[in-house]
């Protein structure tokens, strides 16, 4: 009889020692939607800046049955502000707009009522971390020079560095005084060919070097004489 006794409570003690296993770890066995990105307890940095405040992120998850045209729905909840949004998507992502530096709690449900886990994250946010091309410098005429006074033409050559090596064009303002007008825009090439002169003149230029993030510099005011 003692020996019954005993092996009845070394079942109770696997029984007692069973349910302690994390019951939210085998709720996301059991769930449908796992959620992918962000991941929980993250610090999040990427996504597509909107404005210095804001940005936008892509959410995804898996969704383990195969149905076509599902209708998900994301909670999205702004653990600073208090703030609850739902959205909608019929893909297993969305794209969605958020605070930087603020944190967030999301889940993810479908009109079936499965749903995943809530996981929280904080948005950091991208930052742009571009660097705008450096001032260019006039290599041919050098400032101040004085070309030949039987010139018709000239040829402006100019360099332009960048860190970011994004250049994406130049505007050259062209003129007989300091503040000179635009001659042309968006030049893709360091150089412009057979600008007219005259003898007897000083001219001055400048140029404006673009980037593809939206980075300009202005040169200094250059200037030359004919004769």
């Amino acid at each position: 009889m003692r020996k019954t006794i005993i092996f009845l409570s070394f079942i109770l003690v696997i029984s007692i020692y069973s349910c302690g296993v994390d019951s939210e770890l085998l709720e996301y066995q059991k769930s449908t939607i796992k959620l992918t990105y962000p991941e929980d307890n993250s610090e999040v940095t990427d996504g597509t800046i909107l404005t210095d405040s804001t940005n936008t992120l892509v959410f995804k998850w898996e969704f383990l049955d195969n149905t076509e045209n599902h209708l998900f729905f994301i909670k999205l909840i702004n653990l600073d502000k208090d703030i609850i949004d739902i959205y909608k998507s019929n893909s297993n992502e969305a794209s969605i707009p958020l605070q930087r530096n603020h944190d967030y709690s999301w889940q993810v449900t479908d009109s079936i009522h499965n749903s995943s886990l809530v996981w929280t994250f904080k948005n950091i946010g991208p930052w742009d971390n571009s660097v705008a091309p450096l001032p260019a410098t006039a290599i041919s005429p050098v400032s101040g020079a004085s070309i030949s006074q039987t010139s018709t033409t000239v040829n402006l050559i100019w360099k332009a560095e960048d860190e970011d090596n994004d250049i994406i064009g130049y505007d050259l303002y062209f003129g007989e005084t300091e503040e000179a007008a635009l001659l042309i825009s968006d030049i893709s090439t360091s150089r412009y060919d057979d600008i007219p002169i005259e003898a007897g003149n000083i001219y001055y230029w400048k140029i404006v070097t673009k980037d593809s993030n939206g980075n300009e510099s202005t040169s200094e005011v250059f200037n030359f004489s004919v004769g």
